[in-house]
């Protein structure tokens, strides 16, 4: 029988509606805001007929791309216009459901994130993950037209890398305890691959993967509970 206490899906079985944490709220309030805004838009909610075209433009303007990313390195030059791109992707998605999907995820994870890691390294953690994988991504795909890179999905990968980390260091070198620990991306993997069919398609899982490990790695090395003093102690012994 399984401890709850090892369950890596257990704050997501959890009510949607405990209490989260402040940060977590202010990515759901920028993730469902903008998406409010062009679905809003698209109906003719927001300002009539001339908001139909605002996902597309939103999607050109902000969305990565690592045909982009190719020029810039190629010419050295880094035009601001383009640099947001890193940081604005996470929070342009398709449709209505890409954003709410993102956002559900985005909030059961974050919840146990933040309240490990605190606020101010939880932001980072899930700003500079998904920025790090667009690089990555951006590397690997180079000037393939399928290189873009819209929604949080990212975002969330980094936060299961997070997760992971603090399950397995939790098991404190119970190997079974560790494999588990790893279950959780095994089923969002497959999860990601079934929405992916009918919502999402393209290379991007390659981001989702490198931000999977991104969210592990930092958190080990810098951003977890105690990690960054475990990292002087190291350097220090191996001085």
């Amino acid at each position: 029988m399984t401890d709850n206490q090892d369950d890596p899906l257990r704050d997501l079985n959890a009510s949607p509606l405990n209490p989260l944490p402040g940060a977590v709220w202010l990515l759901l309030a920028v993730i469902l805001g903008v998406e409010a805004v062009l679905w809003g838009a698209h109906f003719g909610l927001v300002v009539g007929s001339e908001g139909l075209g605002w996902r597309i433009e939103a999607i050109q303007r902000y969305a990565f791309s690592s045909a982009i990313q190719d020029w810039m390195l190629q010419n050295r030059t880094f035009p601001a216009m383009h640099l947001v791109r890193y940081a604005s992707f996470s929070f342009v998605h398709g449709g209505l459901m890409h954003a709410v999907f993102a956002a559900v995820l985005v909030a059961a994870l974050g919840k146990s994130v933040a309240e490990a890691f605190g606020s101010a390294r939880f932001l980072v953690l899930a700003l500079v993950t998904p920025i790090l994988a667009a690089v990555v991504f951006g590397l690997v795909m180079g000037t393939d037209a399928l290189g873009w890179l819209i929604g949080a999905m990212p975002m969330v990968f980094g936060l299961v890398g997070a997760f992971t980390w603090m399950r397995w260091r939790e098991a404190a070198g119970d190997r079974e305890r560790q494999r588990r620990a790893f279950a959780l991306i095994g089923m969002l993997l497959v999860a990601r691959l079934g929405f992916g069919l009918f919502a999402e398609t393209g290379p991007s899982w390659i981001a989702e993967v490198a931000a999977f490990v991104l969210g592990f790695g930092l958190s080990a090395l810098f951003l977890g509970p105690g990690s960054w003093h475990r990292l002087r102690e190291r350097l220090r012994g191996g001085a």
